[in-house]
């Protein structure tokens, strides 16, 4: 394969990239897990005076969250309702956009410093395929989510790191990578080891000039002050986040009380959920890498970053989802080492193809589908009120459920009920909506004596006609109004 079709393919694999996190932007809203609702949304909600203390969550009155993501989505809604836009779910859109392409480019960096290490035209592709295409990079991209914003600054400041620790005079840059990866810790503690690796491997591999290493930790330290003062802001006390985290989770076992899962939870899971049965090829491809590129900086940061997590009680398999920025590159540098016996398996076609059909159909799902389904109602309920007083009448569980912490993006406008406080004299005059959690195939429907006609449905209504196993009773549900 000549130099420029390579460059060509190279092209092809990112143009194709940044338009799936761009879709992935737009149609992946929500939330992959509570946590990026509760502590940045919610966090942020109330410094802007959407909801009160309250409402927050236990880990807002433990002062355990650092407040610089809900500063950022502070300072980018308070952008936005400066030109009057105040649609929640638009700023949403706003914000899923600017992490999601600032963490592809921060992919694209990663990808570019490493290429030269491989000199086979083929390997580059698949790693350029791998880098903008694997199926859960742009939804995981999309989020707003501590894992994910963490990675991406980390990987600048690993970058720079990288790029002058050899250099004479890059005092200002190495002081700016120290910066960038502390900021990275204080958006997810975890992150420090990965930086304890990179560390480790500056010492003891680089064998890095000390006064170099002080210009990251002098940078490092500045972060520190930084979320000092951030801290101050949102909780109104001087506290430091990052030791609440560190003692109750470490000292008073705080994390355990949502449950405590094996050594070995987070090996099954990623056999489980990372594309099987690629997956065993993708576990495989991570120990080849790590057995055959011992002194490799990637080893040093990936190595200690899962195998700690192995011993943490509280484990859910999105705390390694820093990894899958990395997992191109290991996959990649381990092809280059396989014997041709092993090398043969991996070039075959059908395995090839089988992986890009399996790869492209999982990618295509997590790009257009919602990340959760109660903001997927939250939008099409705030979007049919359009700011008018409306009265959502729920046939079971209420989406607008006053104990749940999301008042950021609940419309005050919308009044909810249970099904059995509905009568005549609460519908006169009312612009009155009935919530269903089935499917209803039918247009109209009858409920306490009043009349709704069907005005959305999360499903088109061709789809009945494949409702096998009922499957769509359990995932849909249908709005009608009076």
């Amino acid at each position: 394969m000549t130099p420029q079709t390579h460059s060509f393919n190279k092209k092809y694999f990112l143009i194709l990239g940044l338009l799936f996190h761009l879709v992935a932007a737009f149609f992946s809203y929500g939330v992959h897990q509570s946590d990026e609702l509760f502590q940045v949304f919610e966090f942020a909600g109330y410094k802007l005076g959407l909801n009160e203390a309250r409402d927050l969550p236990w880990e807002f009155h433990e002062k355990m969250r650092s407040g610089l993501q809900p500063l950022f989505v502070f300072c980018i809604t308070y952008l936005c309702q400066l030109i009057h836009l105040t649609n929640p779910f638009l700023i949403a859109l706003v914000l899923r956009l600017l992490v999601s392409l600032v963490s592809f480019y921060a992919v694209f960096c990663l990808l570019q410093f490493f290429e030269k290490e491989i000199s086979d035209s083929k390997l580059k592709n698949r790693l350029w395929f791998l880098g903008s295409l694997f199926w859960c990079l742009p939804y995981f991209h999309a989020r707003l989510s501590s894992e994910n914003v963490s990675t991406t600054l980390f990987i600048f400041g690993f970058l720079l790191t990288l790029k002058n620790v050899r250099i004479s005079n890059s005092g200002i840059k190495l002081i700016t990578a120290g910066l960038l990866m502390s900021v990275a810790f204080l958006c997810r503690f975890q992150i420090i080891f990965m930086i304890a690796g990179l560390f480790a491997w500056l010492l003891f591999i680089e064998k890095i000039q000390f006064f170099k290493l002080l210009f990251i930790v002098f940078g490092s330290l500045l972060a520190l002050l930084l979320g000092l003062f951030v801290d101050h802001w949102l909780y109104g006390e001087w506290t430091l986040s990052w030791w609440n985290y560190l003692d109750l989770n470490l000292f008073k076992h705080a994390a355990a009380q949502f449950g405590e899962q094996p050594v070995y939870y987070f090996f099954t899971e990623s056999l489980a959920q990372l594309l099987p049965p690629f997956s065993v090829l993708f576990l495989f491809l991570f120990f080849v890498f790590w057995f055959r590129f011992k002194t490799h900086v990637l080893t040093w940061i990936t190595v200690p970053f899962i195998f700690l997590h192995f011993f943490i009680g509280h484990k859910e398999l999105r705390f390694l989802f820093p990894i899958l920025n990395f997992l191109p590159l290991i996959t990649v540098f381990a092809l280059t080492t396989l014997s041709v016996k092993y090398a043969k398996f991996f070039q075959s076609k059908l395995l090839i193809r089988s992986f890009v059909v399996l790869n492209t159909s999982a990618l295509f799902l997590f790009c257009l589908s919602p990340a959760d389904n109660v903001s997927h109602i939250l939008k099409v309920v705030y979007d049919l009120s359009d700011q008018k007083e409306l009265v959502l009448v729920c046939e079971d569980q209420n989406p607008y459920n006053n104990s749940g912490s999301l008042n950021y993006f609940k419309n005050k406008a919308v009044i909810s009920l249970k099904k059995d406080q509905l009568n005549d004299s609460l519908a006169a005059g009312k612009n009155l909506y009935y919530f269903s959690e089935e499917l209803n195939v039918s247009d109209t429907i009858r409920v306490q004596g009043i009349t709704f006609k069907k005005v959305y449905s999360k499903f088109p209504a061709w789809l009945v006609y494949f409702n096998y196993n009922n499957w769509l009773e359990r995932a849909g549900f249908s709005i009608y109004k009076n």
